[in-house]
């Protein structure tokens, strides 16, 4: 099944994404299914990235109508390149919300993909205050997860801020990640659920499932995020480098 289809995005779309462990893939996945629709696809960030491998626009928010009409679609856009990033050779700086939903309701792209929060290439992340930077006006939000963290000490090494998971699971730092743990944080409104439209359909994606075995745990994240949060009418299980997108459907919702 494609990623699209499983989102259930339509001909218009501000999809934000969160969360870790594959955030960028999933969106570079969308970045190649949109045009095969005959869509154009924005590729951008409210925070920070490392550019994505599409053609890039640099501008501030006033010019970034005039200077989207003067690319080809589909394209990832930014508002400055960030001085001596961390971790990566080179970075961007995104935008406010506010000029993101303009761009899509002038009828610039056709998807808006925005990443909303950094994890610092971690496995699985709970949110600060202040994050994630989610437009009000966001059609979808996808919490993501990777599920090579399951079995993993909860530590700085797999985790993004393990201590707020660990409040969140109601575990101490260093105790094991079992699928509850993911599951709990993916339906928290302190995890996954954190600054999420009320409006916004929102779909848990658990990530590198690259095996049957590894399928299975991921699906028993689901199954604990599903169970524990009515936001949620289904989940995805993928592993983007074997084509893998199983739907886990919410039997209660």
């Amino acid at each position: 099944m494609q990623l699209s289809t499983a989102l259930g995005l339509g001909d218009r779309a501000l999809v934000a994404f969160v969360g870790a462990g594959g955030k960028k893939t999933a969106m570079h996945r969308l970045a190649i299914e949109g045009p095969e629709r005959g869509l154009d696809v924005g590729f951008t960030t409210t925070t920070q990235m490392p550019p994505p491998d599409l053609p890039l626009t640099v501008t501030n928010a006033e010019r970034l109508p005039e200077a989207l009409l003067e690319t080809e679609p589909s394209v990832a856009f930014a508002s400055q390149w960030v001085s001596d990033p961390e971790r990566v050779d080179r970075k961007v700086r995104g935008f406010d919300p506010e000029p993101l939903t303009s761009v899509l309701d002038r009828g610039f792209v056709d998807w808006l993909l925005v990443k909303a929060d950094g994890a610092r290439r971690r496995e699985f992340k709970a949110p600060d205050t202040n994050e994630p930077v989610v437009p009000d006006e966001a059609t979808h939000v996808v919490p993501v997860a990777s599920v090579r963290a399951v079995g993993e000490p909860l530590s700085e090494t797999v985790v993004h801020r393990p201590e707020r998971v660990a409040a969140i699971a109601d575990l101490s730092v260093g105790d094991t990640i079992m699928p509850e743990t993911i599951g709990t944080v993916l339906a928290s409104p302190r995890g996954g659920l954190q600054h999420v439209p009320d409006d916004a359909a929102v779909i848990p994606v658990v990530n590198k499932a690259d095996a049957p075995a590894l399928q299975e745990t991921a699906r028993a994240v689901l199954e604990h995020a599903l169970a524990e949060s009515a936001r949620f009418t289904r989940g995805l299980v993928t592993s983007f480098e074997r084509d893998v997108c199983l739907p886990v459907k919410n039997e209660s919702a």
